[in-house]
This record gives structure tokens, C-alpha cells and sequence, in this order.
């Protein structure tokens, strides 16, 4: 008896062992305390901006026909925004957290985009929590995305609004270094 269950713990044990992969072939930049925080970083969340360079966003759907991103080896570079609320210590599901997903052309320098042109760069929000109805990701179609590139950064300003979602970020102002 205890052989079968010294074999059954060493397989449960083999099973949930997970892989360590890096995908050596993406240069990513991150900002992990954007420089204007107080402007968009409500209640005392943490806030994080990551440049995916070489890189493309796909949007893919699941089962229940709703996007998620997916980020790969591409042209372009992709920009996450995240905003999040750690939860109270000991709960599985208490934080919560706001991720701005787009794509924009590495050799662009300026970009003003309004409403439903913002499709052009993916523009997706993800809303991350135990709120059933509004977890989920969304394309953003009202709102605005302003970007001056430079050899030395990228100047992002970016307003919406989800008519079908209650959300706490409704405007990014960011300078992020290349």
C-alpha cells in the first residue's frame, strides 16, 4: 500500500511540473513606476507600462466567442498598459486588475486616432476580477489615442470610455523610454 502511494505522489508530482521558456527573440522594454502615476493610477493601485518590441498583437477568440490578446514575433511594437489592485491577503480571487493592449507600427512617428479607427492599432481593454459579466476583454471604440514617437521615447495619451463595462482607468498619459 504505501509503494502505490509513494507511486502515486511521484506522479502527481511529475504532472504539475511546469516549464520555464523565454523567448529569447522578444526585446521587451518595461516601466515598472510610470512618471505620471497620480494622473491615471487610482486608488492606490500599481501601475505598469511594457513595450513588446518585434512583436504583433492577434486577437483570438475562445470558446464562448469573446477576444483575448495574444502577443508574437512580429513588425511591430505592442504596448501593455496594466493597473492593478492587489486583494486582501489570504483571498484566491480578491485582486483586480485593468490591462490596455495596442500595436503600432515601429516605423510610425506621429498618430492621432479617434472612435472606431482606434481598430487600426487593436486598441483591446481587459477587465481581470471576480465580477461575473464584466471580466473579459473589449475592443475600445470611443475614446482617442494621441502617440509622438522619438529616437528616445514614445509620448502615449489615451482616452475611452466601455459603454458595456464599469472601468476605473479612462485615461493614459504616459512618456516611455525606448
Amino acid at each position: 500500500m504505501k509503494v502505490y502511494t509513494f507511486l502515486s505522489v511521484l506522479m502527481l508530482v511529475c504532472a504539475c511540473k511546469t516549464q520555464n521558456t523565454v523567448d529569447s527573440s522578444k526585446e521587451i522594454a518595461i516601466v515598472s513606476e510610470p512618471q505620471n502615476k497620480e494622473g491615471y493610477c487610482p486608488e492606490s493601485g500599481n501601475c505598469t507600462v511594457k513595450l513588446h518590441k518585434n512583436s504583433s498583437l492577434v486577437l483570438k477568440k475562445d470558446t464562448a466567442d469573446s477576444y483575448y490578446p495574444v502577443i508574437e514575433k512580429g513588425e511591430g511594437v505592442v504596448v501593455e498598459f496594466e493597473f492593478l489592485i492587489k486583494g486582501p491577503e489570504g483571498t484566491a480571487d480578491g485582486d483586480y486588475s485593468e490591462t490596455i493592449h495596442f500595436e503600432i507600427n515601429k516605423a510610425i512617428e506621429t498618430l492621432n486616432i479617434k472612435g472606431e479607427a482606434l481598430g487600426q492599432v487593436q486598441l483591446l481593454f481587459g477587465k481581470h476580477c471576480f465580477c461575473r459579466g464584466e471580466a473579459g476583454y473589449y475592443k475600445i471604440k470611443h475614446g482617442n489615442l494621441t502617440l509622438q514617437k522619438s529616437k528616445e521615447n514614445i509620448n502615449i495619451d489615451i482616452s475611452f470610455s466601455i459603454p458595456e463595462v464599469s472601468h476605473k482607468i479612462f485615461n493614459i498619459k504616459e512618456k516611455i523610454k525606448l
